[in-house]
């Protein structure tokens, strides 16, 4: 089946996107986001900086749903992309929004959900290899044979994989220690590591002086840097207006996050909530449209097909995904309609570039798994 890069007038036969009369919203609308060092607590209560904290505290969901509408709940998982997998397949929770190497374990492995929101990180996140400040490894090269720490089957697991081989190391080459935040700065503290890959927790370690930048990827780009927003099946076959609502408070509050008039509120919100001021503001240089786009299009599609490449070499999933199976774990038509209704459909397209939609699959021959 081949499948055209342009917006498309989805049948009601196959995309019934609202129902035939107004559905009542479900009393509490459950979202799971990934938890670990970057998340601090406000009043006792672990307080994140994804899209839906921000869109909390913009009242973007009161504007949309109205005072008395759903209570938000918002569980931040230590576990992080795994744990909300695990979560999301167990009904525990109704939108997950997570790293795009989880996404493709959890999905090629079959958890009942559905991709309604893409983010491409390509030009936004950067980590750091860090060793001690007294150790002998002077270059990325120099790693050969070293213990280097990092959370599996995340993407920063993956970056860290993909960043070595274009040093010419591969994986067989290192030892990965399999730790998370935390865990892993005790096991660098303590010496039981070589080195550890991470973000901006690895930039206060140097400025203690118990560290020393050996590299970052901050000018490194691969395909596979992405991160998606996924529903429940259940939810969606018992909510579908809901989830059509709940995208366009995502897709509103990215715009809000992408105007350079708001930076400066942005970066006090996501500071109060992870790393000092100064070290957001370093991290957040550059374009905020380009950080926070939203688009599940062809673009989006070519990174999770090379995300699911490298889950497949790497055996994280059991077989090789192909193309038509990873579009079937996307549903683009809310999205679509919620940047028509906005009219925001060019407003994350670049200079020069057509708008890109992608083409989804026909509902009986979409698959989960």
């Amino acid at each position: 089946m081949k499948y055209l890069p342009v917006l498309l007038i989805i049948p009601v036969l196959f995309f019934p996107l609202l129902p035939s009369r107004a559905e009542n919203p479900p009393p509490v609308i459950r979202f799971g986001e990934v938890g670990g060092a970057s998340v601090h607590s406000i009043g006792g209560k672990p307080a994140g900086a994804g899209l839906v904290p921000l869109a909390i505290e913009q009242g973007f969901f009161d504007a949309e749903f109205g005072k008395n509408g759903p209570k938000i709940e918002t569980d931040y998982f230590a576990g992080t992309g795994p744990a909300i997998n695990e979560a999301l397949a167990q009904n525990e929770i109704d939108f997950g929004s997570y790293g795009g190497l989880p996404n493709v374990i959890g999905l090629a492995g079959g958890i009942p959900a559905h991709i309604i929101l893409a983010r491409r990180l390509t030009n936004s996140a950067t980590y750091y290899l860090a060793v001690r400040p007294d150790s002998p490894i002077n270059s990325v090269e120099d790693l050969k044979g070293k213990r280097i720490a990092v959370q599996k089957g995340t993407n920063p697991y993956m970056e860290l994989v993909v960043f070595l081989k274009s040093h010419g190391i591969d994986e067989k080459d290192v030892t990965i220690v399999n730790l998370q935040g935390a865990e892993a700065v005790v096991a660098f503290n303590a010496g039981a590591i070589d080195s550890v890959f991470g973000a901006t927790n690895l930039l206060i370690l140097r400025d203690q002086g118990k560290a020393r930048i050996l590299a970052d990827t901050k000018n490194f780009r691969y395909d596979g840097n992405t991160s998606g927003f996924l529903v429940t099946n259940t939810f969606e076959k018992a909510y579908p207006e809901t989830v059509s609502r709940v995208l366009k408070v995502l897709v509103r509050i990215s715009q809000w996050a992408s105007e350079e008039s708001n930076r400066e509120a942005l970066l006090q919100f996501i500071s109060a909530r992870s790393y000092a001021y100064s070290y957001i503001k370093q991290e957040y240089v550059g374009s905020l449209r380009d950080r926070y786009n939203p688009l599940t299009d062809e673009a989006a599609i070519k990174s999770f097909q090379a995300t699911a490449k490298f889950a497949a070499e790497h055996k994280l999933i059991r077989k090789e995904v192909d193309e038509s199976a990873v579009r079937g774990w996307f549903e683009p038509q809310y999205e679509q309609a919620v940047l028509k209704e906005l009219k925001l459909e060019n407003y994350w397209t670049a200079p020069n570039e057509t708008p890109a939609a992608i083409a989804p699959a026909q509902k009986s021959t979409v698959t989960s798994g």
